[in-house]
């Protein structure tokens, strides 16, 4: 009869593992590490571990402490604590020894136990990996699997969170949000880039119908208004059917014009800010920032979402976001934050959609600009420079936002349309 090993001796100190790895290889056996955060183990992890331990003998894994994983990935994470992490990995048959480690890259632990493999999954290559150095030092051999598409445990994570949002929702808070939540699209015909933008033609619709369509899609919202002070989108927007408010000529900026329709608003609702020129909004991103606005009790809440290869975090334009672990952020800026001293440290763009609790709406408009406001011409640092807190919450959406002919057109090829350019 075949004794099973308890898991739980696998998870050992690297100096332990190191020690038992050392005596192996003097016998002629065959080493092979592997490490990563494993916050959620899936098939894909599987299989990276399985095809690790068939190159050698035993298979050591290197698991990232709580406080190393946060640091990479962000305050959101880990979602399992490290003890009960490495207990899940030990009880795999394919892994052989667990030790956890707390720096942010795996270079110490693999220099301490010297593998004669170390393998990585296909999302890396050896010039983005710090241990590359570390290998070739001593002999040791890299290799780096296959990717295995949709196998991300970040993107695994992030439907998970848009789907556990969603449904937190549709379970238990759907009516409640919606008896509150008012999307409400400032609109105005005098764009400075991009002359009567909100009435441009995409595909048979003025942009602002499309706006509102997608809006008035969202499950958590019970109405949409477009707040305008030009009679052309007034008259645009009932044609199609919607509801559009007359607002100021004088206001300065959208959340001035969100404020004078918050006033005749209910005092608890709860009021997200839609943009007008992004006809491809995506309504679950609307149910995300108002699920997050409700369930946090912020007073102001908005989205971010981690840049891909296709950004560039220098660029002016895309506004950067850094959040504490609780998810508020702690900055906005223009340029690139956080700085990139360290290898792992992920990047952040805003995306410009808010939510707002009424009568804070109401307050932050009447507050004076605020000196970074003013530096980095950014509307959302006067809340966090008068000490209020602006939950953010983390999406997968990416948006479109139609400020040129070039934007116009994108979007248009976007939803496979000819349309009559006006």
């Amino acid at each position: 009869m075949k004794v099973r090993r308890d898991p739980r001796k696998k998870i050992m100190p690297r100096q332990e593992v190191a020690k038992i790895v050392h005596k192996m290889q003097s016998e002629g056996k065959t080493v092979v590490f592997t490490n990563g955060c494993f916050d959620v183990l899936h098939i894909g992890h599987i299989r990276i571990l399985e095809h690790a331990r068939s190159l050698g003998d035993c298979l050591a894994v290197g698991l990232n402490s709580d406080t190393s994983v946060r640091h990479l990935k962000g305050g959101s994470r880990p979602i399992i604590p490290q003890n009960e992490r490495a207990e899940m990995l030990a009880a795999l048959e394919c892994v052989d020894f667990v030790s956890i480690f707390e720096e942010w890259t795996p270079d110490e632990i693999i220099d301490e136990i010297r593998p004669d493999i170390h393998v990585k999954g296909g999302d890396y290559t050896p010039e983005t990996l710090t241990e590359t150095a570390i290998l070739k030092k001593y002999g040791g051999k890299l290799v780096i699997m296959p990717l295995i598409e949709g196998r991300s445990t970040t993107l695994f994570l992030e439907k998970v969170a848009r789907g556990a949002a969603v449904c937190k929702i549709e379970a238990s808070e759907l009516e409640a949000v919606k008896e509150k939540a008012i999307a409400v699209i400032p609109a105005r015909m005098a764009s400075t880039r991009l002359p009567n933008k909100p009435l441009l033609d995409i595909c048979g619709k003025p942009m602002i119908q499309w706006v509102y369509e997608r809006a008035n899609s969202a499950e958590s919202v019970r109405e949409v208004l477009v707040a305008t002070p030009d009679k052309e989108i007034i008259d645009a927007v009932e044609a199609f059917g919607g509801k559009a408010i007359y607002t100021s000529p004088e206001h300065r900026s959208g959340t001035d014009r969100l404020a004078e329709v918050a006033a005749i608003l209910p005092e608890d609702a709860l009021i997200i800010n839609v943009q007008g020129d992004e006809p491809l909004i995506d309504p679950r991103a609307i149910d995300e920032l108002a699920a997050g606005l409700f369930s946090s009790g912020a007073v102001m809440a908005s989205l971010m979402r981690k840049l891909d290869e296709n950004d560039d975090p220098d660029d002016p334009n895309l506004v950067k976001v850094v959040t504490d672990f609780r998810g508020y952020a702690l900055y906005f800026s223009r340029s690139r934050i956080p700085y990139p001293r360290s290898q792992g440290s992920e990047v952040y763009g805003h995306i410009g959609i808010y939510g707002f609790r009424r009568d804070f709406l109401m307050q932050f408009a009447r507050t004076p600009m605020s000196s970074l406001e003013k530096s980095e011409s950014l509307e959302q640092l006067r809340a966090i420079e008068n000490g209020y807190g602006i939950r953010m919450i983390e999406t997968s959406f990416k948006p479109i936002s139609v400020d040129t002919m070039e934007d116009l057109e994108r979007v248009r090829e976007a939803l496979k349309c000819t349309a009559t350019r006006n």
